[in-house]
């Protein structure tokens, strides 16, 4: 299994998971002029429901934001709500 980043060009990519090649999860991002990374959605295979992938997602986008020194504006509710509900861990980056 592997978490990567896929940008399709300067402002827009992904975050995903794979396994065996076969992408299982993803989270949609766009990186405005103003630095800010906007989370717009967050997707998940049925079959991968409920193990945490996409939390792991999430903390993989986090850890991109801040070694490149962005903030984060979580547009999609899935991060939104576990950025807000986990203050401690993300305000930095809110």
């Amino acid at each position: 299994m592997s978490y990567k980043a896929v940008w399709e060009n300067k402002a827009e990519g992904q975050f995903i998971y794979e396994e065996e090649g076969k992408k299982l999860a993803f989270m949609d991002l766009l990186l405005t002029d103003s630095g800010k990374l906007v989370i717009k959605h967050t997707e998940v295979d049925p079959s991968q429901e409920g193990k945490g992938i996409a939390k792991k997602l999430l903390e993989e986008v986090a850890s991109f934001a801040r070694a490149n020194n962005y903030k984060i504006l979580p547009v999609c509710p899935f991060a939104k709500n576990v950025m807000y509900k986990y203050p401690e861990q993300y305000k930095d980056l809110l």
